[in-house]
């Protein structure tokens, strides 16, 4: 009687051991209907594929549009329409060969608007000339003329006299949320500069502390993006432009005062100033190397000499090597 049980306990205890596996294996196998149905609202591979053909596709004709463009109204034409279909890496390939169009149709537009009474003509408008104005251009062919580069990107400036077409680069900010990063920050870069030129008629535009600024928003843009395929386009920037009116000045806005012969007070507080609140950029270091400079020296930057007012040698060094020296710091 003893062994009869232990046999139907043993029994027993292999039938709950059978039921709780098959219960085990259910679990495995049955995926909750949460998931199912998330799984189900992902693309699948023929609709990932049948994408990717489509944008192809897109980029054929975008291709087909560019090496057929006259203006670059016909490149901006197909963006506007089309880049919210193209892909980020579509969008930043197209925005580039825009760019491109740009780099070898510039000159062009320049002088187009040099021709026959097209600046008579336009210096009696009201200013600025824009979209919004550019249809009470009495005459046909220069009205024409600013339509066409108006909507294709570009945009009136005035310079010493002239009126003329740039690069718009703050029109192409529509886009930002189609494309990558650091195209993005490069557009921004470029569309501050558009949009308010750091200099002109070799004088400073901006506020010594803007253009601080603006060093400083390209040095992080190397930083930030080094593969990117506009770096040395930014690196250029930042140290023949920028770091260069900043530390150098400029014939019309020099940094130092020539009856005081010593640095310009908002000159020096601009310096101060980037060195306590971005310390770590290159912009600051160099500022303080110059500010080390001028401690020495007790502000002065001129010495009266025999032939007239010169740099200070030591400052006059310093201004000489700040290139190699800011890029060793990048």
């Amino acid at each position: 009687m003893n062994g009869q049980l232990k046999q139907s306990l043993y029994i027993l205890l292999s039938m709950w051991i059978a039921i709780g596996l098959m219960g085990c294996s259910k679990g495995k196998s049955d995926e909750p209907i949460a998931n199912k149905e998330l799984r189900s609202e992902q693309p699948g591979a023929d609709e990932a594929v049948e994408k990717s053909a489509d944008q192809d596709a897109l980029i054929q004709k975008f291709n087909t549009v560019v090496s057929s463009a006259k203006e670059a109204s016909d490149i901006v034409s197909f963006l506007n329409e089309n880049m919210n279909k193209a892909g980020q890496n579509n969008a930043d390939q197209m925005v580039r060969e825009l760019y491109t169009f740009y780099s070898k149709d510039l000159e062009r537009s320049q002088q187009a608007f040099f021709a026959d009474d097209v600046q008579k003509v336009l210096t009696e408008m009201d200013w600025p000339i824009t979209s919004a104005n550019a249809a009470s251009i009495p005459d046909d062919a220069i009205r024409q003329l600013v339509v066409t580069k108006l909507s294709g990107g570009y945009k009136l400036v005035w310079v010493e006299g002239s009126i003329y077409p740039i690069v718009d680069y703050s029109s192409q900010q529509i886009y930002s949320t189609y494309l990558s990063k650091p195209l993005n920050s490069y557009i921004a870069l470029k569309a501050a500069e558009s949009s308010e030129p750091a200099a002109m008629d070799a004088g400073l535009v901006v506020s010594w502390n803007e253009l601080s600024n603006r060093a400083i928003m390209a040095e992080t843009f190397l930083r930030d993006y080094p593969e990117s395929p506009e770096y040395q386009e930014v690196e250029d920037l930042y140290l023949d432009r920028y770091l260069s009116m900043y530390l150098k000045g400029l014939p019309n806005t020099p940094i130092a005062n020539s009856e005081t012969l010593k640095v310009v007070p908002e000159v020096k507080a601009s310096y101060v100033k980037i060195t306590s609140e971005n310390p770590d950029t290159v912009t600051a270091k160099m500022a303080d190397r110059l500010l080390y400079i001028l401690a020495a020296s007790k502000d002065v930057v001129l010495i009266q000499g025999p032939s007239g007012k010169r740099l200070l040698p030591e400052v006059e060094q310093f201004q000489k090597n700040y290139r190699t020296a800011a890029k060793s710091l990048l």
